[in-house]
């Protein structure tokens, strides 16, 4: 192509006598003008400028999309800024995510690679996290128990109410399924005993506990996650403190202790909810609450409070977990809330599901 005036973008090609095609640049590049095209030959070009102008991220980008093709580039001819947008070019095209069904088996190998790592520092925060326990009965952990006062509170008292209420529709929803069906076998009086056992052994604990994570884990997620934003964290490890023993075990023991007594308190309540469907139907108070009674055992009420000490633990961690490895940055606090819920749920009904085999495989 010829040049055509010196204001506007020109380009010439011209072929060496050793095969190699000569590119010669020129005039004033924007995106507000039309872009010469050329036709290249052979796998050789070299490119040089010539009364070039001003030019903006059209001229690198025209370089990039018409020689990304040539096996053998020289651009040492152009200016060094122009140079370094041509190889920036390249790098973004690099880092652009695959699209193609033939990159599936590479997708399948990075995930694979980044759950390994995310394994890998979830059970690196777990063995700090015991160790920071050991540390901490031997008087020998930097934990800030003034917070412990105010966790408890959050994780406890805080949660009453909507404990109270979903503890009351879950007993209420119950005792309604099981007078529909004990109806017909005459032995209505027995749903007290099917809402008493429930909730003591199952319901109660595993309630809560997905309240907890609810509530808790992503608060707790939030809380740490903008700690890392802020740089608080890595403030606490230039005063030689332990972030894990210093902000998540205090958290991790207030949840702990509070579970248990929440899965009793909702336990209490969704017997009244059953109750009060129940004594609506065909028992009375008395014959209602004589069942109850007789339902519950120790080794029941034994088997509800171990699960809520498992599931307790497990939502503190999980929010203490995904708050310390959240990405800086606004979206990433976000994040870290979403998966701490998430993986609570997820890993207390595994625990519930593994509880159910042990307890029935020791006839407990």
């Amino acid at each position: 192509m010829s040049q055509t005036s010196k204001s506007t973008s020109w380009a010439r090609t011209e072929v060496l006598a050793d095969g190699t095609a000569l590119v010669t640049l020129g005039g004033v590049w924007s995106l507000h003008e039309e872009l010469p095209d050329i036709i290249i030959k052979g796998d050789k070009v070299q490119v040089r400028a010539e009364d070039l102008g001003d030019f903006d991220s059209s001229l690198p980008s025209w370089l990039y999309g018409n020689f990304k093709n040539i096996r053998h580039i020289d651009l040492v001819a152009l200016p060094q800024r122009l140079q370094a947008l041509v190889q920036l070019a390249e790098k973004a095209s690099v880092n652009e995510s695959p699209s193609t069904e033939s990159n599936v088996l590479e997708r399948f190998g990075n995930w694979g690679v980044d759950s390994s790592s995310s394994w890998s520092r979830a059970f690196d925060h777990i063995g700090n996290t015991a160790l920071g326990f050991i540390r901490s009965v031997f008087g020998r952990a930097k934990v800030n128990w003034s917070d412990l006062p105010l966790q408890l509170q959050t994780a406890g008292v805080d949660a009453l109410p909507i404990v109270a209420l979903l503890g009351f529709l879950t007993g209420l929803i119950m005792a309604y399924v099981g007078l529909i069906q004990l109806r017909q076998l005459g032995a209505t009086v027995y749903v007290a005993n099917l809402v008493s056992l429930a909730m003591t052994r199952e319901m109660g604990a595993l309630m809560t506990g997905i309240i907890a994570c609810g509530r808790t884990s992503t608060s707790f997620a939030s809380q740490l996650g903008s700690m890392n934003v802020s740089q608080e964290t890595d403030a606490l490890r230039a005063l030689g403190l332990n972030p894990i023993e210093y902000l998540a075990i205090p958290r991790i023991v207030a949840v702990t202790l509070m579970i248990p007594l929440l899965s009793l308190f909702a336990t209490f309540i969704g017997v009244l909810g059953g109750m009060v469907v129940a004594c609506a139907g065909d028992l009375s108070v008395e014959q209602y609450l004589t069942q109850v009674i007789l339902a519950i055992t120790f080794k029941s009420f034994l088997v509800g409070f171990i699960k809520s000490i498992a599931f307790g633990f497990i939502a503190a961690w999980a929010g203490c977990y995904r708050g310390s490895v959240a990405h800086r940055s606004a979206l990433g606090v976000g994040e870290a809330a979403t998966s701490a819920a998430v993986l609570g749920i997820t890993l207390i009904v595994i625990a519930d599901a593994i509880f159910a085999v042990l307890f029935n495989l020791f006839k407990f």
